[in-house]
């Protein structure tokens, strides 16, 4: 990137093959807003300009503020003060405004992306319209991310549209990471989680007393299955049901075992308990399952 650049920003076309990734970014940039001077600069497109009067997109926005401060408004979240280190989420259909101290101005790194993934992994908890502006200080690697998805609209090399989409992924991931560990609290859940999920893991065919774990970890059991769940995207109980079908689909696939052998090996209480629940969670029933997972085979080795 050339460092003698102040600002740069790119607006993509909403393309059928970047949406079937599940996420696609629409634009991404950065802004290096000295004091006194006006803002917004004037290089963004009508429905992008009025961000000092109350405005709403159609899809979502970070923002990340590495020098300077400002203010911050949204509906749902209210009037924030905004300092170096803050990132702030601009919601689909949230009407928003904001700018930089004339006595400051700040630096500015954003990307704005949509898609199904995009709306569900912006529907954690973490990521609540009453709590848009989310302090993650001075995170390098984020800023990283930022930096390289700018600089990837700048040179729009082959792929870049789905190389962006996953930095983009990965920025969200790291500021739920962050988000997750700022305290030495919430670290210490972090790790009875980690040691919960290892544990099922290594037992998935045992059924496992899901509030007798949360006693051994010496928390309470409503605490832990929602941390669980907050952490995992699952219920203690469903993930171990998910990890057993997992081991289940792969003996269909690769083993010579019989269903009735399969659902006993995976601790499942019954056959019947078990077809039926194969195939509420994946549409087909267990012969079924083995029947399409055969197929390919035996068209290879025709």
């Amino acid at each position: 990137m050339n460092k003698l650049e102040k600002s740069w920003s790119c607006y993509l076309p909403q393309s059928p093959e970047a949406e079937e990734w599940g996420l696609f970014v629409l634009d991404a940039g950065y802004t290096v807003i000295p004091p006194n001077t006006p803002y917004p600069p004037g290089q963004h497109p009508d429905d992008h300009m009025s961000v000092t009067t109350d405005r709403t997109l159609d899809s979502c926005t970070l923002v990340y503020i590495t020098r300077g401060g400002g203010i911050f408004e949204s509906r749902s979240g209210g009037k924030h003060t905004i300092r170096e280190g803050d990132l702030f989420v601009l919601h689909p259909g949230e009407w928003h405004r904001y700018q930089p101290n004339p006595e400051t101005g700040w630096d500015e790194y954003w990307v704005e992306f949509d898609g199904e993934q995009a709306r569900r992994i912006m529907g954690h908890d973490e990521f609540s319209l009453k709590k848009p502006v989310l302090s993650i200080g001075d995170d390098d690697q984020i800023l990283r991310l930022f930096i390289e998805i700018a600089e990837a609209t700048q040179t729009q090399s082959p792929g870049f549209e789905h190389i962006i989409a996953a930095q983009t992924s990965q920025i969200v991931a790291r500021i739920l990471a962050n988000l997750r560990c700022s305290s030495a609290e919430a670290r210490e859940m972090e790790a009875l989680i980690r040691r919960a999920r290892l544990h099922i893991l290594k037992n998935a065919e045992q059924t496992i007393g899901i509030p007798d774990l949360a006693r051994k970890l010496g928390i309470s059991y409503s605490a832990f299955r929602q941390r669980f769940k907050q952490i995992t995207g699952l219920p203690p109980g469903q993930f171990q049901i998910q990890i057993r079908l997992n081991k289940a689909r792969n003996l269909l696939r690769n083993s010579p075992l019989s269903v009735a052998d399969i659902a006993e090996q995976l601790g499942f209480e019954s056959i019947y308990y078990f077809s039926r629940l194969f195939k509420k969670k994946t549409g087909c029933s267990p012969l079924a399952y083995r029947k399409q997972a055969d197929a390919p085979k035996a068209r290879s080795s025709a």
